[in-house]
């Protein structure tokens, strides 16, 4: 695989995401500086225990 760019990355992000997720990185995306700023706030959204608890709840319910 080709080496890509912190700015490629960050355009890439959008092609692996859907529903609200998707629109969040749409109306956070200028606040997305390098990757790394992207990881820190992406994990703070969406790795709080009430997201994980959700998480589990869904996929034993499938």
């Amino acid at each position: 695989m080709a080496d890509i760019t912190e700015s490629q990355a960050l355009k890439m992000i959008p092609t692996f995401l859907e529903g609200p997720v998707k629109l969040w990185f749409h109306e956070n995306s200028t606040a997305f500086e390098s990757w790394s700023v992207f990881k820190a706030q992406f994990l703070h959204t969406y790795s709080s225990p009430a997201l994980k608890q959700l998480a589990s709840n869904r996929l034993r319910h499938r």
